[in-house]
């Protein structure tokens, strides 16, 4: 079964001899100039087949979870970002004292409207192309410049092309970290803690993959839960408390290790997307030496990045049900020149 739904891929386009050297000076470990870029980057290894394969599979029973936060935040918001703003404005015929009915006996009819200002990268987050350059070059997917971005001539590269394209429909895998090393007696990973005591590598990730009896293919979406969920939650509702109140997260936490073997493996196995818990997906900071998950992954091969997911009740039902696989859907908001969008993804099991 596995081996026909791999045939559903061209197989020449998951071969690592696309991407450039890791030593390359503008762009490492890139899949273009080998493969045309193309505003859905990854995400052109699905087609309807894949679809409807996720499907069969995984909508057993008809449970669906979401998996973004709320997209104004109220508490915790990282990296110096605005939270998001929410203005509710009344509409309506006359205002506040006008009696139920005018002088002609028309009903009084009352209505709202809303404003929602929000930055896209607040709160749970599909991180596009145009988000992170490439160190030193500054060079970001298929060789766009900054000045491209400022300018808004990065013509059909935006996070839109990814609603036009009926964003992401396709399969879903958990590796449940924490969950891993309870199962197998090794220490736990405290989600602020960098580095972790037992390192997200190329090893640990294949160990989970088969501790969790999971077969990933190209298609896939690879989700992580490192635990950081539970800091957030906490921290945030902490600050709705107190708006003076310092964070405990102060910008240092777990995640997948950005080497050069795990990059490779993502871009081999053929998944479409990446998401994490955490907010960088990547263990931050990134340590020197480290290959920079970012770039290499937004620039260098075009395959979005989810941050701030929300994992733990896709955890528990994968869990309850001893499966890590799931219908996962998304679609982001079109919005043209964007760099960025909330996933408005579930998770349908």
């Amino acid at each position: 079964m596995s081996d026909a739904k791999q045939d559903l891929v061209d197989a020449s386009l998951l071969s690592s001899s696309h991407l450039t050297p890791i030593d390359h000076k503008s762009h490492p470990l890139s899949s273009w100039p080998s493969i045309k870029p193309n505003p859905i980057g990854r995400l052109s290894l699905l087609n309807p087949s894949i679809t409807v394969a996720a499907a069969r599979e995984c909508i057993q029973v008809g449970k669906s979870f979401p998996i973004d936060w709320p997209v104004y935040q109220s508490g915790t918001c990282l990296f110096e970002r605005p939270c998001g703003q929410h203005e509710i404005k009344r509409r309506g015929y006359g205002d506040d004292e006008k009696q139920q009915t005018d002088e002609n006996g028309t009903p009084w009819v009352v209505c709202y409207d809303e404003i929602l200002t929000i930055n896209t990268q607040a709160s749970s987050q599909w991180d596009y192309f145009l988000h992170f350059s490439y160190p030193g070059s500054g060079v970001f997917y298929g060789g766009i410049k900054d000045q491209d971005i400022l300018n808004r001539k990065t013509g059909d590269f935006c996070v839109a092309a990814l609603a036009k394209a009926g964003g992401i429909q396709t399969r879903g895998i958990l590796i449940d970290i924490p969950l891993y090393l309870e199962q197998n007696n090794l220490p736990s990973n405290p989600p602020l803690l960098n580095p972790a005591s037992n390192p997200v590598d190329l090893p640990l990730l294949l160990r989970a993959v088969e501790h969790f009896h999971l077969q990933p293919r190209p298609g896939d979406v690879l989700l992580v839960r490192t635990g950081f969920e539970d800091v957030y939650r906490e921290d945030s509702e902490k600050a709705q408390v107190d708006r003076h109140r310092e964070s405990a997260i102060q910008g240092r936490w777990y995640g997948v290790e950005g080497k050069e073997e795990v990059v490779k493996w993502i871009w081999e196995t053929g998944f479409v997307a990446v998401g994490s818990d955490n907010p960088t997906f990547e263990s931050w900071p990134v340590w020197e030496n480290a290959v920079w998950m970012h770039p290499t992954l937004l620039s260098g091969m075009g395959i979005p990045i989810g941050e701030i997911l929300r994992l733990n009740e896709v955890a528990s039902e994968c869990h309850r049900q001893n499966r890590w696989s799931f219908y996962f859907s998304s679609v982001p908001l079109q919005i043209e020149n964007g760099i960025a969008s909330p996933p408005n993804a579930v998770a349908i099991f």
